[in-house]
């Protein structure tokens, strides 16, 4: 796949029109759910950092409104667009999960820099992260990578055992969110976000995978 091993970053994947409508629509319409820790991992000597989460899409069905889901379309659609236009290269893309996550700066925070280093899904996938609004709390992509064997049963036990130790990361890049920014990337790079400081950091997280 042409994108293995590969991170691209585009700004602007939809008009400034279109991306304020989303904006607009994230901070005063969706509904946003609790999450315990917007990694969902459980990490030791950490607090859990808490959230608000969307569903998008799961299990083949859309789990927002039709406004919503259309929405997403418009970025995915620029997002790829914009990739083609870097690459020259198409692919047969088939969604497998999208949820958005809105976070808060935290009054208590210990333990690492870093939310937990996670994968999102088993399959190999490209990972699509769409920036709302400007904020702080960058995206940090890591030079490792999950690279499951030929005949390894992925699992979350899997995961689990080939998670790289805090000391054992390095840093392949960070990617400020920046409203319209959209930063796709090779989904086996184990990845995850510093918390903000300053104000709300909102994101729409999206796992594609390549048919053959």
């Amino acid at each position: 796949m042409f994108w293995s091993k590969q991170v691209y970053v585009f700004d602007d994947v939809v008009s400034p029109t279109k991306q304020n409508e989303i904006k607009e629509r994230w901070l005063s319409v969706v509904p946003w759910f609790y999450a315990k820790d917007v990694t969902d991992q459980a990490v030791t000597k950490q607090s859990p950092r808490p959230g608000l989460a969307h569903p998008l899409f799961a299990n083949e069905k859309p789990r927002t409104s039709k406004e919503n889901f259309e929405l997403l379309n418009d970025v995915l659609t620029g997002a790829f667009q914009k990739l083609y236009e870097k690459t020259g290269q198409k692919g047969n893309y088939s969604l497998l999960h999208s949820r958005s996550f809105l976070q808060f700066p935290l009054a208590t925070l210990n333990g690492p820099e870093y939310d937990s280093h996670h994968i999102d899904t088993f399959k190999p996938h490209l990972s699509v992260l769409y920036y709302v609004c400007d904020a702080d709390g960058e995206t940090v992509i890591f030079e490792n990578m999950l690279e499951p064997k030929h005949g390894d049963l992925l699992s979350d036990t899997y995961v689990r055992q080939h998670k790289p130790r805090l000391d054992e990361l390095k840093e392949k890049v960070r990617v400020s969110p920046k409203q319209g920014r959209v930063v796709i990337f090779d989904g086996y790079h184990w990845h995850t976000a510093t918390q903000p400081q300053k104000g709300i950091r909102c994101v729409i997280n999206t796992n594609i995978t390549q048919q053959n």
